[in-house]
């Protein structure tokens, strides 16, 4: 019975080593996180200055069937690990940009945060792979 019992714990000590050395699998919904320096509105509400996780949630803003589903998707904005609001981004796929404009131009790898020229919007631009989310967010009125 003792040899038994210790060759129970013997393995689960083996695999308790090997899940602590697998490193963590990264969460595919996670986009970026972002620093907003400025209250803005999202998603009907005010979302103040501070830093944000952008999660994707795979759902369309439209209903099912929609032209628009393959274009547009829901992101989670999180703090302290709570989604405080979401709102739409707009998304470009590398190969089926439009001829002309500012979104006509392929871009790096990587994230952006900026107000856009008259202070209309702040835009939060991601690219990831072959893809670009683009995030439009109003500044809240003070």
């Amino acid at each position: 019975m003792h040899l038994v019992t210790l060759l129970i714990s013997a393995v689960s000590a083996v695999s308790l080593a090997t899940q602590a050395e697998q490193p963590a699998k990264a969460d595919p919904n996670r986009l970026t996180t972002v620093r907003i320096t400025t209250a803005v509105m999202a998603g009907g509400t005010s979302l103040p200055a501070g830093t944000y996780e952008l999660r994707l949630t795979g759902q369309s803003p439209g209903p099912a069937g929609d032209k628009q589903r393959t274009v547009r998707e829901w992101v989670e904005f999180v703090a302290n690990g709570k989604v405080v609001t979401r709102e739409i981004a707009v998304i470009l796929y590398d190969d089926q940009l439009p001829s002309e404009g500012a979104s006509s131009q392929k871009v790096t790898n990587g994230t952006r945060v900026e107000m856009l020229k008259g202070g209309e919007f702040l835009r939060i631009s991601v690219k990831r792979e072959n893809v670009r989310y683009l995030i439009y967010l109003p500044p809240k009125a003070d």
